[in-house]
C-alpha cells in the first residue's frame, strides 16, 4: 500500500534506487568523518631543502605550554619579500596551539586597521620611493600590557660581503618575542640627570625624544636616574646600561664614585660628552668633565678640546670645521658603517661640536683591557685646547701652538674582564666625544648621512648584549637575489637581444632547409603482402 504525505502518494522505491540512496548517504557520512579527522589531526609537510618552516623542539615546547592568549600583528603587505615567509612560519605556529591569535595588516590597503595599531603601540610609518607604506616595526607580539617589537633586521640577516644571500632568523625572533611578553623583563637603560643632560622626554631638536622612540621600539625600558640623590648610595640598582646624554656641568666626587663602583661591579656605560663650555675657566673656555676615575679602569681619557676638521672634503661649509664626517674603524658597533669588500655605499657618520680622547694606561691592567678606536678624524684635523673669546670669532679657527694634532680619536670602546662568572660579558664602556648623535635631527637625516644615529643605536645594543638563545638553532644561509653589475648587464643584453633571437633564427633556417630538401623526393610506399 502506497504511503501518503500531505495528501499525496509517494511512489515506492525500487531496490536499486534504495541501494543508490544508501550509497549517497554513506558517502556523505564518510566525507564528514574525514573532515573531522583532518581537523583534529592537522599536519604540514615542509619540502624546503633547509626545513625552513619546521619548528625546533624549543619553539614547540613554548607554544604547547602557553598559559594564556598571545596576539601577533603582522604589518607586512604582498609587496614586502618578508611577508610570505613570516606568514608560512606563523601558520606552523598556529598548528601547535589555539592560544596564538594572528592578525595581518596590509599597510597599503588596511588603512583603518593600520591606524588602530599605530595608536595602540605608538608605531611610526613612512613611504618608500615606490610609494609603499612601511612601519618601523613589522611584527608586534603582545599579551596584556606587554608588547615586543620586531624589525626587519630581527627577522633576517643580510650578509655584509654578499647582499644576495641572507640568514633567516624569523623563528628565533618570534619565539623570543613570545617568551618575553610572557614574563621576560626588558633591558633597562638609565639616563643620568642633574648635570644638564639631554632629556628623553624632550621631543624637540635639542632633546633625546627621538632616541627614546627608537629605543622603545628596540624593546628597552628607559628610566631617569638622579646620581646625586641624597641617601641613595646605589642609584643604578637594576640598570643594565647607564647613559650620560651630554653634560653641561661636571659630576661631583660622590657621583663619580657611585658610577665607578657600579661599573666595576658589572655595569655598562654610554658616555656622550661634548666639550663643556658653560661656566668654564675664562683662560681656556672649557670645563673639565671630572670623569677620570670612571674612565681610567677602561684605559680611556678625555681631552679637553674642540676638534676642528681642516679637510674641506669632510667639513660642512659654513660650520667653521666643527661639523664634519668622521671615519669609523672596524668594531662590532660599526659593522654597518665600515665599507667591506664589494659592499655598496654605507651611511656616513656626521659629528658636531666634538672633543677628542686618547688611550691612558691608568688603572687598566696591561693585556686584560684593550680600548679600541671607533671613530677618528682626518690627519688634517686639530684640537683647540682653548676656546677663550670663541663668541667673537668670525673666521674659521686655525691651529695654534699647543693645539692637538690629528688624526684624533673621537669615539672609543673598551671592555674589562667579567666581574661575575655567569655575566654575559665584562663591564663595557663606549665613549663618544659629542652629544650631537643623540639629537632628533640625527634620526631624521636621510640614510646616506644618518651614520651617527646608527652608530649610537649599535653601541647601546653592544653594551646591553645578552647571550644568544641557543635552544633555537640557526638557519642556514639562503639565496635572496642576484647582483647585476655593469658587465653582467651587458652580457644579459647580448643574450636577450642577440644570442637568443639568433639561435631561434638559425633553428628556423635549419628546419626550413630540411623541409625544402625533402619536397621533391619520391615518397616511399610499403609493398602490400600477398
Amino acid at each position: 500500500m502506497a504511503r501518503k504525505i500531505f495528501g499525496r502518494e509517494l511512489p515506492e522505491l525500487e531496490p536499486v534506487q534504495v541501494s543508490q540512496l544508501v550509497s549517497v548517504v554513506a558517502a556523505v557520512v564518510v566525507v564528514l568523518l574525514l573532515n573531522v579527522l583532518v581537523a583534529t589531526r592537522y599536519s604540514r609537510w615542509d619540502w624546503t631543502t633547509n626545513k625552513r618552516y619546521s619548528l625546533s623542539p624549543a619553539t614547540l615546547e613554548t607554544l604547547r605550554t602557553l598559559p594564556a592568549g598571545v596576539q601577533v600583528w603582522v604589518l607586512l603587505g604582498p609587496s614586502d619579500p618578508l611577508e610570505q615567509s613570516v606568514k608560512q612560519l606563523l601558520v606552523a605556529y598556529q598548528a601547535e596551539t589555539t592560544k596564538l591569535e594572528v592578525r595581518y595588516v596590509d599597510p597599503d590597503k588596511d588603512v583603518v586597521a593600520l591606524e588602530d595599531v599605530k595608536k595602540r603601540f605608538r608605531i611610526e610609518t613612512g613611504r618608500t620611493e615606490q610609494g609603499h607604506v612601511v612601519a618601523d616595526a613589522v611584527v608586534v607580539v603582545a599579551r596584556g600590557d606587554k608588547h615586543w617589537f620586531l624589525t626587519p633586521p630581527d627577522l633576517i640577516e643580510v650578509s655584509r660581503s654578499d647582499d644576495t644571500h641572507v640568514k633567516p632568523k624569523e623563528e628565533q625572533a618570534l619565539t623570543s618575542a613570545i617568551r618575553n611578553v610572557l614574563g621576560g623583563a626588558k633591558t633597562r637603560l638609565c639616563f643620568t640627570q642633574g648635570h644638564g643632560e639631554m632629556s628623553i622626554l624632550d621631543a624637540g631638536d635639542r632633546g633625546a625624544g627621538a632616541l627614546r622612540d627608537v629605543l622603545e621600539k628596540d624593546n628597552y625600558e628607559l628610566a631617569p636616574v638622579d646620581v646625586g640623590a641624597p641617601g641613595n648610595a646605589k642609584p643604578f640598582e637594576g640598570c643594565t646600561v647607564a647613559v650620560v646624554a651630554g653634560m653641561r656641568a661636571p659630576f661631583t666626587k660622590d657621583e663619580v664614585e657611585r658610577l665607578r663602583t657600579w661599573l666595576l661591579g658589572g655595569g655598562n656605560l654610554l658616555l656622550a660628552a661634548s666639550p663643556i663650555v658653560e661656566g668654564a675657566d675664562p683662560q681656556t673656555g672649557i670645563l673639565p668633565a671630572g670623569l677620570d676615575r670612571v674612565l681610567a679602569p677602561f684605559g680611556v681619557a678625555l681631552d679637553e678640546d674642540l676638534v676642528v676638521e681642516a679637510d674641506d672634503t669632510l667639513a660642512f661649509a659654513g660650520t667653521g670645521g666643527i661639523r664634519f664626517v668622521a671615519e669609523p674603524k672596524v668594531h662590532p658597533v660599526t659593522a654597518s658603517l665600515v665599507k667591506g669588500d664589494g659592499q655598496r655605499e654605507v651611511p656616513r657618520v656626521v659629528v658636531h661640536f666634538t672633543r677628542s680622547m686618547r688611550r691612558a694606561a691608568g688603572e687598566a691592567t696591561e693585556g686584560s683591557v684593550t680600548p679600541q678606536d671607533v671613530l677618528v678624524s682626518s690627519p688634517r684635523a686639530f684640537g683647540l685646547v682653548s676656546l677663550a673669546g670663541a663668541a667673537d670669532w668670525k673666521d674659521t679657527p686655525v691651529k695654534r701652538p699647543g693645539d692637538l694634532s690629528g688624526p684624533l680619536v673621537l669615539a672609543m670602546a673598551s671592555e674589562r674582564p667579567k666581574a661575575l662568572p655567569d655575566a654575559p660579558h665584562g663591564p663595557r664602556l663606549f665613549v663618544l666625544g659629542t652629544a650631537s648623535a643623540l639629537t632628533a635631527q640625527q634620526f631624521r637625516e636621510p640614510l646616506p648621512v644618518r651614520g651617527a644615529a646608527i652608530l649610537l643605536e649599535s653601541a647601546i645594543s653592544w653594551l646591553a648584549a645578552k647571550p644568544q638563545v641557543l635552544d633555537i638553532p640557526e638557519r642556514s644561509v639562503v639565496a635572496a637575489g642576484m647582483r647585476i653589475t655593469d658587465d653582467s648587464r651587458s652580457d644579459i643584453r647580448r643574450y636577450v637581444l642577440l644570442f637568443m633571437p639568433g639561435a631561434f633564427a638559425l633553428a628556423g633556417i635549419a628546419i626550413a632547409l630540411v623541409r625544402r630538401a625533402g619536397e621533391g623526393a619520391p615518397k616511399k610506399t610499403k609493398k602490400k603482402k600477398p
